[in-house]
């Protein structure tokens, strides 16, 4: 008499031999999951650490922008000052100082010469 495993989907010739390779089987079910687990795991906590190392560089990235914004209206307030004193205040441009945009940022930016 010949026994069929539903889980193996062999045949045995007996009953422990069919019970062995169930456990045998299962084993290996268990060990592959296991090692999948591991893995999906090991991505995660990789990927936690991406975002993490992220969200540091992103706040050192907003430290700076913060700290250009703050110097740059305390160079606005320094120069409306200076030109409220002395009249204007001159700008000589070198090879890769500014870029025109920059240059125009001071000039629209600057109150005094609205006013």
């Amino acid at each position: 008499m010949k026994i069929l495993s539903e889980k193996t989907g062999k045949e045995y010739a007996s009953v422990d031999e069919c019970i062995a390779a169930e456990k045998e089987y299962d084993e290996a079910v268990a060990a592959k999951k296991a090692t999948e687990e591991k893995a999906l795991a090991e991505r995660k906590a990789a990927q936690e650490k991406q975002i993490a190392e992220r969200k540091e560089a992103a706040k050192v990235v907003e430290e700076k922008r913060q700290a250009l914004l703050a110097a740059h209206k305390d160079y606005l307030e320094e120069l409306q000052k200076f030109c409220d004193k002395y009249g204007a205040y001159h700008i000589t441009l070198k090879n890769g100082d500014k870029s025109l945009f920059e240059l125009f940022d001071d000039f629209f930016n600057f109150n005094h010469f609205w006013i």
